[in-house]
């Protein structure tokens, strides 16, 4: 009764998450989720569920039906695995990606075998089915590490806003990881210890059910792990004003300590004028094209938003979370991706985008757009 009980509710649980992830894909039309992550869910939740079902109710006969899922189970190696390859380059689908699923089609063919022909060689043919289906574990376990560490766990950003995106998608597909891991362990200790190497041994089953049902729970708290590398640019194109309130912006007391009794006086004064500014500064840097003039300075925005410089340096200074400098690098790097989604290199170079976009160099354009959005010009383009 334990065992159905943990089952059913990290079943449910599945279920709720993929309704809570196509609820936030409504919200939101922009939002990064991908097919992968529901088929995992799904596939999951109606594994526990009819692993589950029969335990309460003893008369419901579906052993072909749970070992089948078993089976199938080799082929959410290669949904993990694309799933992870879209947080890094956030792809749309494509036919290539369909090679991924061959082998496991051909590992559930030969299990399949194993109905038809005698009960000496379908013994075979699962013991066949168990040591390349172990293999093809952990072979797509190594190319999930690789694409993680190579792509993931090692990337950085000077800016600050980019680089808590990192962090957030660092933690995710770590923690994702070690969960997959210990999943495919579990899995082949007791395939291993089965007096009977090939079948499923699911006494323990209650065990994956408590580590999925961890990461459901993970998903519907943290939405934000649902977003890729792409979010900073998408969510300025659905809503500039709420990434800047939210990731750049500090309205509920300074960055830094104010020291300077000038500054604390300044403060009295900017405190009801900061949202005014803010929004200001947010119409200025998305709806217009200011930021593409390549000595921009503190002076000129000061002028564009008739404010105060004082004001502006004491907006920068003790509100932002970014300096001066890369906010501009920000702002000019949604602007060459607006450029780019609009065709711009079907008639033009990459190389003038970024002088166009306010750079002063190619060199200095491709390091930034790659620092902040995390893939290069070509490859954001490819992916459209």
């Amino acid at each position: 009764m334990f065992t159905s009980f943990i089952l059913l509710i990290s079943s449910t649980l599945g279920f709720l998450c993929t309704a809570f992830i196509y609820g936030k894909n409504k919200q939101s039309e922009n939002s990064l989720i991908n097919k992968y992550l529901i088929i995992i869910i799904i596939f999951t939740a109606l594994r526990f569920l009819f692993h589950g079902t029969p335990q309460v109710y003893i008369t419901i006969e579906i052993s072909l039906v749970t070992t089948i899922l078993d089976v199938c189970f080799v082929a959410i190696m290669p949904c993990i695995y694309l799933y992870f390859q879209n947080i890094v380059y956030e792809n749309k689908f494509n036919p290539p990606h369909l090679f991924h699923f061959v082998a496991s089609f051909l590992l559930i063919a030969v299990f399949s075998l194993t109905f038809f022909v005698s009960n000496e060689l379908g013994d075979v043919l699962k013991k066949i089915f168990f040591i390349i289906a172990i293999l093809f574990y952990f072979t797509y376990a190594y190319l999930i590490y690789k694409l993680l560490n190579k792509n993931i766990w090692n990337r950085k950003s000077e800016i600050n806003a980019v680089q808590q995106q990192n962090d957030i998608i660092k933690k995710w597909s770590s923690f994702l990881f070690f969960f997959f891991l210990i999943i495919l362990l579990f899995r082949f200790i007791t395939g291993i210890i089965s007096n009977k190497p090939g079948s499923f041994n699911n006494d323990f089953l209650w065990i994956p059910a408590l580590i999925w049902a961890s990461v459901f729970v993970k998903i519907i708290l943290t939405p934000e792990i649902l977003y890729g590398y792409n979010f900073l640019n998408k969510t300025i194109n659905e809503a500039a004003e709420k990434l800047v309130l939210s990731s750049i912006w500090k309205l509920n007391g300074p960055v830094q300590s104010i020291s300077s009794e000038k500054d604390k006086k300044l403060e009295e004064k900017m405190l009801s004028l900061l949202p005014d500014y803010i929004h200001k500064m947010e119409e200025l840097s998305f709806h217009s094209e200011t930021f593409r003039k390549q000595e921009l300075s503190m002076e000129d925005i000061a002028n564009s938003l008739k404010i105060p410089i004082s004001h502006l340096n004491f907006l920068f200074k003790y509100h932002c979370k970014e300096s001066f400098t890369d906010f501009k690098k920000i702002v000019r790097i949604y602007d060459a991706t607006k450029l780019l989604e609009g065709g711009y290199l079907n008639t033009n170079t990459i190389e003038s985008l970024s002088t166009a976009v306010g750079f002063s160099s190619y060199n200095t354009f491709y390091v930034a757009f790659k620092s902040i959005t995390g893939i290069t010009t070509q490859d954001y383009v490819k992916r459209k």
